[in-house]
C-alpha cells in the first residue's frame, strides 16, 4: 500500500494546501500529513492548534473514504527520517512557482541523496490557488481584509480571533470595540436606573 508524507509548517492551513492533499489521494492510499516544527521559528499557532485546525479541514473537505486513510502528526528534524520512521515513500511537494521548483528541486536531490527508496512527486497548484500561502493569508488578516477565497470559513475564524476580530453578520468587529460597547451598554443603564440583570436569570 503507497503511503505518501506532505509536510508543512501550515500556519495557517490554506486552500492551497488543502487541493495538494485532495489531488495526492488519487495515486496514493494513505496520506500522511506532517508538521513540521522548528523551535527557533515563531508561528500564529501553536503545535495544537494547527493539527487540530487540519484535522477539522479534513473531516470537512474529505470524503469519507479519503479522511480514514489520512492521519496527522507532528515531527522535528529530517523529512525523510520521519518519513522512513512512518513507512511512507513518496514524499509530496507543491509547486507555485519556477522559484519554488528551484528551491525543491534541490531540496528532493538532497533527499534522494539521504534516502534512495524515497521518491519525491511534485504537484503545480492550481491555477486559481497559485497566489495562497499561509504568510499572504496572515498579513491580509492582520489588516482585517478578506481572506474567504484563500482558506475555508472555520479557518478564516481561527485566524480573525487571532487579531482581536469576531464576526459579527458581514461585519468584523474588533475584540476591543465590543467591549467598550458593553462597557457603555453598562454606563446607560446605570444612567437610567436599569438594574443589571442578575446571572442567575440570565
Amino acid at each position: 500500500m503507497t503511503k505518501a508524507l506532505y509536510v508543512g509548517s501550515f500556519d495557517p492551513i490554506t486552500n492551497g494546501h488543502i487541493d495538494i492533499m485532495k489531488r495526492s489521494m488519487q495515486f496514493c492510499k494513505q496520506l500522511a500529513i506532517g508538521i513540521g516544527i522548528n523551535p527557533n521559528k515563531t508561528t500564529m499557532f501553536d503545535e495544537q492548534e494547527r493539527n487540530s485546525m487540519i484535522l477539522q479541514t479534513i473531516v470537512k473537505e474529505f470524503d469519507f473514504l479519503h479522511s480514514t486513510n489520512t492521519s496527522v502528526a507532528s515531527f522535528q528534524g529530517l523529512t525523510v527520517e520521519y518519513a522512513k520512521q512512518i513507512g511512507a515513500t513518496i514524499l509530496i511537494r507543491g509547486i507555485r512557482s519556477v522559484s519554488d521548483f528551484e528551491y525543491e528541486i534541490n531540496l528532493a536531490n538532497i533527499n534522494k541523496v539521504l534516502a534512495p527508496s524515497i521518491e519525491t512527486i511534485f504537484l503545480p497548484t492550481s491555477p486559481d490557488l497559485a497566489v495562497v500561502s499561509s504568510s499572504m493569508v496572515k498579513e491580509i488578516a492582520k489588516l482585517n481584509g478578506d481572506i474567504s477565497r484563500f482558506v475555508p470559513s472555520y479557518i478564516a475564524e481561527r485566524i480573525h480571533s487571532k487579531f482581536g476580530f469576531l464576526k459579527h453578520g458581514k461585519t468584523e468587529i474588533g475584540a476591543d470595540t465590543i467591549d467598550r460597547l458593553r462597557e457603555a451598554t453598562v454606563a446607560i443603564e446605570k444612567e437610567l436606573g436599569i438594574k443589571p440583570k442578575d446571572e442567575s436569570e440570565k
